[in-house]
């Protein structure tokens, strides 16, 4: 299917594919190391989960933000964003050592995801001719699972191997090397919306949220992500606790190719039976 592309767009699809590997990489890079690194600078397992959970801060505090700039601006823009932040936090987590500054660059690093998966999904739409669009979506958003696999493998192997030092300049290279792909990338201009549309208030997301429609999946998706998070936070500290000698890494590795066989086998069943 990529060979019956237009050129311009089958390279603009590249590109993204492997912005979005060395994203993914660089975030899973720090899933099995960084709660032990902020638990072997002094921090107690509570406050290794307020560091953890400040992630959430910057996600939810920018999406919203960071949608309405890529109607603005593009979503080349907020992608760039995305990068960056990938790339830059990981110097932050070298440098403060204190719980309040842990939490602050935490949360920064957050601002990562609301950006990137806000910008990625919509630019692979954009991009796509219409008669392959989702099959294409389907194939770009594979890169979340792969580069979650191969991350956390690496990044626990340096960590033993190397240090916390190597594994955060890692984690930051792989953000460099995005922001390099990023530049490459030629995608047309954004249309200026309507000017009742710039005016709509920011209340009307919480509107969609709490609407009937929404309620029970918004509250399903909030207990999975409380599960999940916790999962990420004390798993690599409970291995470490029962000296087991297994490296935390390929636990999330394992994780992410689980979960990229389940995405193929929901998605051909989503195909066949429907949504539902």
């Amino acid at each position: 299917m990529f060979k019956t592309l237009e050129p311009q767009v089958r390279r603009n699809l590249l590109i993204l594919l492997i912005v979005g590997l060395l994203f993914w990489a660089s975030l899973g890079s720090l899933l099995p190391t960084l709660s032990l690194y902020i638990k072997e600078v002094g921090a107690t397992n509570q406050q290794v989960g307020l560091v953890m959970g400040s992630f959430a801060i910057g996600l939810v505090a920018f999406r919203p933000r960071l949608g309405r700039l890529a109607d603005l601006r593009g979503c080349k823009l907020v992608l760039l964003i995305g990068v960056v932040v990938v790339a830059v936090a990981p110097i932050g987590y070298l440098f403060f050592q204190s719980v309040p500054l842990l939490m602050a660059t935490r949360a920064f690093h957050g601002i990562s995801i609301a950006a990137f998966t806000t910008a990625y999904s919509a630019l692979v739409v954009d991009l796509s001719p219409e008669k392959n669009r989702g099959e294409l979506l389907g194939y770009m958003s594979l890169v979340n699972p792969i580069g979650v696999a191969i991350g956390p493998a690496i990044g626990g192997i340096l960590q033993q191997w190397a240090g916390y030092t190597p594994l955060f300049l890692l984690a930051a290279s792989l953000g460099v090397l995005g922001v390099v792909g990023l530049l490459w990338l030629v995608v047309p201009a954004p249309t200026a919306p309507e000017k009742s549309d710039r005016q709509q208030p920011n209340r009307r997301f919480w509107t969609m949220i709490f609407s009937p429609r929404l309620r029970i999946p918004a509250l399903v998706m909030l207990l999975i992500g409380i599960a999940f998070g916790t999962l990420i936070t004390f798993v690599p500290l409970l291995i470490q606790a029962t000296r087991v000698n297994f490296n935390a890494g390929f636990f999330y590795a394992a994780a992410a190719v689980a979960s990229f066989s389940v995405r193929l086998l929901t998605g051909r069943a989503s195909d066949r039976y429907g949504r539902g």
